[in-house]
């Protein structure tokens, strides 16, 4: 006889809530991915979801001579059709018949506590569990939220504009789900405004400026910053971050003095990979370049921060390669350090690599080596595309064949990355690349790629990829003779 239990989850809760057959796909059924639904899972217990003011699921049936209870709450109720007018309604409740049966909902906004408590339920049932199944290993990135009691202002509510930004990033472009955003939207700048304020007071006092609140409170606020809008005005906050840092020593010095600091070093890998998607007079240095390497040797690990998971030899050719770029072509050796970069790329073997991994690892030999080949394709194309780009690496007829070579890879491995659920999260980077090359390949695969971003968008709840999309867009238009620096117009930091 089956297992009824087992039966019943195979369907997620929201097929179940629509009384549809569910395919049970993990992570999230395609019934809901086609409806542009964001599938809740398939969990024991039926996952927490919010609700607009003035919104409700259900109603307890009314008894006959029940007067109705006072509500602590505005709530909005729309009347059945077959439910009867009363026969002589008071003049200010007729409503034309065309007129829509539920009203416009005026945001309000509720008593912080509401935010704060709905935040961390939130956090504990869709952020959390979503980070932790997609993990490849131990990280200092993602930790369940216990309590609240003992986290300082300034940080909490950068935590809660966080978790307000997931949830109307994981909407859909439906009218209903756009009209939920609306009352959601005032709270997500309300605390934002509340964390500013505290940042403020931090760095006002001499005494708290100089402390390792304001320090973590500036950075976590940098990086939600970054991950919920993508304005010019980043690296000026940047810069003042770094500012602070020399209070205490610079960056160096706090990573290698402060263990709490250690997770700052995620500052290093969001540099270098922005210095990939900007301008070569436009490069941002956390520190230089023997420093980065040094760190980079010390700490960096492929499963050190969740959205960027490189592998070690090839990032090191990253920061190689950014600093080429910041170079005058005509600089001694230039080009010669261009071909031994290279060619150093291409020994790279996935491999090899993925046989020499730690144990302590949590995917799979065949996630790793899906991220290694995604990763080898790519950072093998960024070099010839950027360094082609600023005459630091000559466009000759060997370098155009091992152009045409990695692009193939790159196109061929895209698919398995995005479908493989522990890969997927870490393509934001490698489908730039290809978005890229895409101006040379044509619309069926930009389409593919746009698709992918804006799927990676309401995945991750961050902004960035689609940000990226509307820039690939633009340098689509002028065809495949144009070189990588002409996608940028300013300095973009799409990894958070």
């Amino acid at each position: 006889m089956p297992n009824l239990a087992n039966l019943r989850h195979q369907h997620c809760w929201e097929c179940r809530r629509r009384r549809v057959v569910c395919d049970g796909q993990q992570p999230v059924c395609n019934k809901c991915r086609t409806a542009g639904i964001v599938c809740p899972g398939y969990a024991d217990k039926k996952p927490l979801q919010w609700l607009a003011p003035g919104q409700v699921m259900s109603r307890p049936k009314k008894r006959k001579g029940q007067g109705r209870l006072p509500s602590l709450r505005p709530q909005v109720s729309c009347p059945s059709p077959k439910r009867q007018a009363p026969l002589t309604p008071p003049e200010s409740q007729k409503r034309h018949r065309n007129h829509p049966a539920t009203p416009p909902i005026t945001p309000t906004l509720r008593p912080e506590m509401f935010d704060i408590i709905e935040a961390m339920l939130y956090y504990n049932a869709r952020i959390y569990p979503d980070l932790q199944s997609h993990q490849l290993g131990p990280s200092h990135f993602v930790f369940p939220m216990l309590t609240v009691e003992d986290i300082p202002l300034s940080i909490l509510h950068t935590l809660v504009s966080v978790t307000i930004n997931h949830r109307i990033m994981q909407m859909s472009d439906c009218r209903p789900e756009i009209d939920l955003v609306k009352p959601i939207l005032p709270r997500f700048y309300h605390h934002r405004g509340i964390t500013i304020r505290a940042i403020h007071e931090l760095l006002d006092a001499e005494e708290t400026r100089r402390g390792l609140e304001a320090v973590v409170s500036v950075y976590a606020f940098l990086f939600a910053f970054l991950q919920q809008s993508m304005t010019p005005s980043w690296r000026t906050h940047v810069d003042g971050f770094m500012t602070l840092l020399e209070f205490h020593g610079g960056f160096l010095e706090i990573i290698d003095r402060c263990d709490q600091m250690r997770p700052s070093l995620v500052g290093l890998i969001t540099a270098v990979l922005a210095n990939t998607t900007s301008p070569p007079d436009n490069q941002f240095q956390v520190a230089d370049t023997v420093t980065t390497l040094r760190l980079t040797e010390d700490y960096y690990t492929e499963v050190y921060f969740p959205p960027m998971s490189c592998p070690t030899p090839l990032f090191i050719k990253l920061i190689l390669i950014n600093e080429l770029r910041a170079r005058e072509p005509s600089h001694p050796n230039t080009k010669q350090a261009a071909l031994g970069i290279l060619g150093q790329i291409e020994l790279f073997s996935p491999e090899d690599w993925t046989s020499n991994l730690e144990k302590s690892v949590f995917a799979n030999r065949e996630e790793f080596l899906v991220i290694g080949r995604v990763f080898h394709a790519s950072v093998a194309l960024y070099c010839i595309l950027s360094l082609v780009s600023t005459g630091a690496l000559k466009s000759t007829r060997e370098v155009e064949v091992l152009r045409a070579k990695y692009a193939q890879a790159l196109f061929s491995i895209l698919e398995t990355g995005m479908s493989t659920p522990r890969a997927r999260k870490r393509m934001t980077w490698p489908l730039i690349v290809a978005g890229v090359e895409a101006a040379r390949a044509g619309g069926d695969v930009q389409k593919y790629i746009g698709r992918c971003l804006v799927d990676m968008a309401r995945d991750q709840g961050i902004s960035p990829p689609l940000v990226a999309k509307r820039l690939l867009e633009r340098f689509w238009v002028g065809g495949g003779e144009r070189k990588w620096d002409d996608c940028w117009d300013g300095a973009y930091a799409f990894i958070m």
